[in-house]
């Protein structure tokens, strides 16, 4: 063959290549989020914020109305019982008080001498000397005089009365929870001034949904954590549901009975609640697990070697916005597309999270 037909010959073999089938591009592998589920029978309602309260708490006030003088206590102030809280001027009444304390010494002076002239008018009329009328009318004096002194008594213990009104103490040990007059402040009287409660007795009080308040078991074990604190745990028991519903967050208030609670649940920290109850075998999804489409209710299967998957039909009993509870169309072990499921399709080749290609 000649030299011009081999190298003819040598440019129409590459040529007679490119003539051939495209090579076929490797499938997309799409990294997936994944969980494997497991049934459970129990469902944990909650959790709902809350706080640690007082079971007692006392709104002191003064019985009358009147300048406040002094309140010597601010809020988390801790006090004694017997120790002054609050006082109003009482230069009206001490006024009232020393009357009161002159009309009584009045009163008794005047009663001593009608009693001293009622026993004369005896003595006179038993030897004869003067008629029966002078004994009737010293002893009618007397009696007039006893009214009065008795009367001067009364007026006395109320100026007495209205004088300690203008103080306020302690009925217990505890601590200020709130405050409701200041130094300088006209108050009437019953205008809450302070309030205090006993910090002994400490309770976990938080809004229940009226669904849930509704069917909740009295007997139930709360637990209650600090939030942002996980280490300080106790439980509680259902004291008092409260029978009025919230027009607003259609909530009722629930007050629970803490056992034993550590230092750290102090008066007004915030605190998360929940308990758990039994219920029907069931998984729990996060809500980005499930995929509505073609009028069905779906998730993805990751298969047994972890490559690809594929769409199933579930039944989800119930859901909220971050998880949702499947009550049929999966088996204890499934592993489960949990983000992602609008990427995918059917025998779509997938990469788990933090395993190899």
């Amino acid at each position: 063959m000649s030299r011009l037909a081999l190298f003819g010959l040598a440019l129409l073999l590459p040529l007679a290549g490119c003539g051939g089938q495209p090579a076929a591009e490797p499938p997309i592998v799409r990294p997936v989020l994944s969980v494997v589920v497991h049934s459970t029978a129990v469902e944990t309602i909650g959790p709902y914020v809350g706080s640690i309260q007082p079971r007692y708490e006392t709104p002191l006030s003064f019985q009358t109305s009147g300048r406040v003088l002094s309140r010597p206590v601010k809020v988390g102030d801790t006090v004694t019982k017997g120790e002054v809280l609050g006082a109003l001027d009482a230069s009206q009444q001490q006024y009232t008080l020393a009357s009161a304390q002159a009309d009584l010494a009045s009163a008794q002076s005047q009663f001593n001498n009608l009693s001293a002239a009622e026993e004369r008018a005896k003595a006179l009329v038993a030897s004869g000397a003067a008629a029966q009328s002078q004994l009737d009318t010293a002893t009618t004096s007397r009696q007039t005089a006893e009214a009065q002194l008795s009367q001067a008594k009364a007026s006395l213990a109320r100026a007495q009365d209205q004088l300690g009104y203008t103080s306020i103490a302690a009925g217990f040990d505890g601590v200020v929870i709130s405050v409701g007059a200041e130094v300088g402040q006209v108050v009437a009287a019953g205008q809450t001034v302070v309030t205090i409660a006993r910090p002994d007795v400490r309770e976990a009080v938080f809004e229940l949904p009226e669904a849930e308040a509704t069917s909740l078991d009295r007997t139930a074990k709360f637990s209650v954590g600090i939030t942002g604190a996980l280490d300080e745990l106790t439980t509680g028991t259902v004291r008092d549901v409260s029978p009025l519903i919230n027009g607003s967050t259609r909530t009722q208030t629930v007050r629970l009975t803490l056992a034993d609670p550590p230092v750290a649940f102090r008066l007004g920290t915030t605190v998360s609640v929940s308990y758990q109850r039994s219920t029907a075998p069931h998984f729990t999804l996060p809500s980005t697990a499930i995929l509505d489409a073609d009028g069905k209710t779906l998730v993805w299967i990751v298969n047994a070697q972890g490559k690809a998957v594929s769409r199933r039909s579930v039944t989800v009993g119930g859901s909220t916005d971050a998880s949702a509870t499947v009550t049929a169309g999966l088996a204890d072990g499934d592993r489960v597309v949990v983000a992602g499921v609008h990427s995918l399709a059917e025998g779509q080749a997938v990469k788990l999270d933090g395993a190899a290609p």
